[in-house]
């Protein structure tokens, strides 16, 4: 008994006073956890930076539409009908490349029932202006000094035509007060512009009383016209302005015309097209590169017999431009303009004895249509195209 006692107390204290091993850490534990907390914690990837949207329309040019009774005789068909792609299309197949295309209609599209009649009251075959829809062109003036020759029927005549096409953009002449005071913002490819076309009067015909409104006159409307870029400006990104204006078959504007376009700029006129001096003028930035302006593109077709203060090389030759209207939005909502990539090109209608007629670029001449064009055309680019601004690219892409 006794043994066992002493036994069993042995065993007690060998219980009690017995150190315990350290037990082993559980690395392998800890590390699948590690890992299993690695793996879930979400990896962050820096925020990108917001990038600048940026909006573009293209944009080609041309001058005055003079199409004139020998012109018209030439296009007409022994059906009746009129073809003026053999007269037309060496320039004006270009326009379908563009998202705006300009032209001035310098004579009234009245309707042919008015007699397709010549100067000095012109009104020119309606299918004219269906050839210059079907080449591109969406984007024309209908201010010019033959606005009235025709009268107020002439001029209904022509809204009812240009409203058939309601795709195409028009400025200058108006059937009542509230088309004159109409919007004149338009949009394109997220682009917002103005457009608006004036002429400094009417050959000395004047709107019917009580209808001032039918054509876009600048002489003594000056603070109109200004006024309409002023309110254009604060809601368009770009606003252009067609502007019949300066002397006849010269190559230099005159002081009207200087101060008119420096006045426009100033208003915050982007584009101003200068029309009706029927030879080309010089072509130059305003305020710093703010406004393009082109003092006259010239004649776009013509049957012109002309007179002795010019010559005939000089009336048919005529500018076609292009050029990019640019907009970017920054991330912050400022937004910037700028006219980029000027091109300029010049053309040639040639005729034989005004009996037939054709257009085409300079760069698709030859001797044969105009001995000695190559040494003309430069000087025509070096004196009058590169007169004040000599940066301007000369040549389509």
């Amino acid at each position: 008994m006794l043994i066992i006692l002493a036994l069993l107390i042995g065993l007690t204290g060998y219980a009690v006073f017995r150190r315990p091993e350290p037990s082993e850490p559980d690395t392998q534990k800890e590390t699948a956890s590690d890992k299993t907390q690695e793996e879930t914690l979400p990896v962050k990837t820096p925020e990108p930076e917001p990038e600048p949207q940026e909006y573009s329309a293209s944009l080609f040019m041309l001058g005055d539409a003079l199409v004139q009774v020998n012109n018209s005789d030439y296009a007409r068909q022994p059906d009746g009908s009129y073809d003026w792609q053999p007269m037309m299309d060496g320039i004006t197949n270009y326009a379908k490349d563009y998202d705006l295309s300009f032209y001035n209609q310098e004579c009234i599209l009245g309707g042919d029932e008015l007699g397709i009649t010549p100067f000095p009251h012109f009104n020119c075959p309606q299918s004219f202006g269906d050839y210059m829809i079907s080449k591109g062109f969406n984007l024309v003036s209908t201010a010019n000094n033959h606005s009235l020759d025709k009268g107020a029927e002439g001029i209904e005549g022509s809204d009812v035509y240009w409203k058939a096409h309601p795709e195409i953009i028009t400025n200058g002449i108006f059937v009542s007060q509230e088309e004159h005071d109409a919007s004149i913002i338009h949009e394109i490819n997220g682009i917002k512009y103005a457009f608006t076309a004036w002429t400094y009067d009417m050959n000395g015909n004047l709107c019917p009383e009580g209808r001032g409104y039918m054509a876009n006159q600048y002489r003594g409307f000056e603070d109109e016209l200004l006024d309409t870029v002023r309110k254009a400006d604060q809601e368009a990104d770009f606003v252009i302005v067609s502007m019949h204006w300066g002397t006849e078959y010269t190559h230099v504007p005159d002081a009207e015309q200087l101060s008119l376009a420096q006045q426009l700029a100033d208003a915050g006129a982007d584009l101003i097209i200068g029309n009706h001096a029927h030879n080309i003028q010089p072509v130059e930035w305003l305020n710093n590169g703010k406004t393009l302006c082109f003092y006259a593109l010239g004649n776009l077709i013509n049957g012109q017999d002309f007179p002795d203060y010019t010559t005939y090389d000089d009336v048919n030759t005529g500018m076609g431009a292009s050029l990019i209207l640019k907009k970017t939005v920054s991330p912050d909502g400022t937004v910037s303009t700028s006219i980029d990539d000027v091109r300029i090109e010049l053309l040639y209608t040639w005729t034989n004895n005004y009996e037939t007629f054709g257009s085409v670029w300079y760069d698709d001449l030859d001797d044969s249509i105009f001995p000695g064009h190559e040494s003309f055309e430069q000087s025509l680019i070096d004196n009058v195209v590169h007169a004040y601004d000599d940066s301007f690219a000369i040549g389509f892409e």
